[in-house]
């Protein structure tokens, strides 16, 4: 994610991460006349660029394992042994495997 501390830049700077990723999705998901110039609606225009510096969409299925996975790693024998009882790791594997099947949807 963007230093929101860092000087916001006022003018295009070549090489700038956060510009160069705007600059490529508006010019991938925008409409532009002929001449390159893109001519989309604003709206749409702040939808590719916010899409750009975004993270990416998680995987819910991958993040329910990962969390059953640290259920299971829990190394203080009692508190391990409460855990299961309630049966943590389960919970988050169901979850995960109706995800998947779900379309892994984030």
């Amino acid at each position: 994610m963007t230093d929101q501390t860092a000087p916001q830049p006022a003018e295009w700077i070549d090489g700038h991460p956060q510009l160069e990723s705007i600059a490529a999705a508006v010019w991938e998901r925008c409409e532009r006349h002929d001449s390159g110039l893109v001519i989309d609606d604003p709206r749409s225009i702040a939808v590719a660029a916010l899409a750009a510096v975004l993270p990416a969409p998680t995987d819910r299925a991958a993040v329910l394992r990962e969390a059953a996975d640290v259920a299971d790693g829990l190394e203080a024998p009692k508190v391990a042994t409460f855990l299961r009882g309630m049966a943590v790791q389960a919970e988050p594997r169901r979850m995960a495997d109706e995800a998947q099947q779900d379309g892994a949807r984030p």
